[in-house]
């Protein structure tokens, strides 16, 4: 079902690249840089089974997040998707887990990160507004859930994950 929506992943990246422009003239914004201490961990795994497991952990590609991309890198690298998990559903959770996916260079393994905030059904303005966003709390549920379900994963250093590199292939022991 996941590889349904690719197409509708990459229309959202198209129409917030084209919208970022003009709304940033009014203070607004379709595109964000995904900050460092968001981190999460990296998978040995291409995204697209990445995306596999996320369905299975109960998120959701996220269609209406603006377009994440991580500015630290050149040049900029955008997401590959952006997921969300509602703990009491979509309509009932005051709060969402989101998860900005980043593919690595060769496309073999996959940058999750992740914060907690208001739900953007619920609280549309705080979302927009980003207030109350939580790395840290966004970070351990991820881990925990994945930690859950046996899915192993290794927490890279930036040097090593940024471009994935050959460094990266030996990395730390995995989770």
């Amino acid at each position: 079902m996941t590889h349904e929506l690719r197409f509708l992943e990459r229309l959202r990246q198209g129409v917030a690249s084209l919208l970022h422009a003009p709304l940033s003239l009014v203070g607004l914004y379709a595109e964000r840089e995904t900050p460092r201490e968001q981190y999460a961990f990296t998978l040995r795994e291409p995204y697209p089974i990445v995306e596999a497991q996320l369905h299975r952990l109960g998120f959701v590609r996220n269609l209406v997040s603006s377009l994440k991309y991580r500015d630290y890198e050149t040049p900029p690298e955008t997401t590959v998707a952006s997921w969300v998990r509602y703990p009491e559903g979509a309509l009932a959770s005051d709060h969402q887990l989101h998860l900005a996916l980043y593919a690595g260079a060769d496309r073999s393994m996959t940058d999750v990160y992740a914060h907690w905030e208001p739900s953007w059904i619920r609280h549309p303005i705080r979302h927009y507004r980003a207030t109350d966003v939580d790395a840290e709390k966004g970070i351990e549920r991820t881990r925990s859930l994945f930690e859950e379900a046996g899915i192993e994963y290794a927490v890279l250093p930036a040097e090593e994950r940024i471009g994935h590199d050959a460094a990266a292939a030996s990395g730390p022991p995995i989770r």
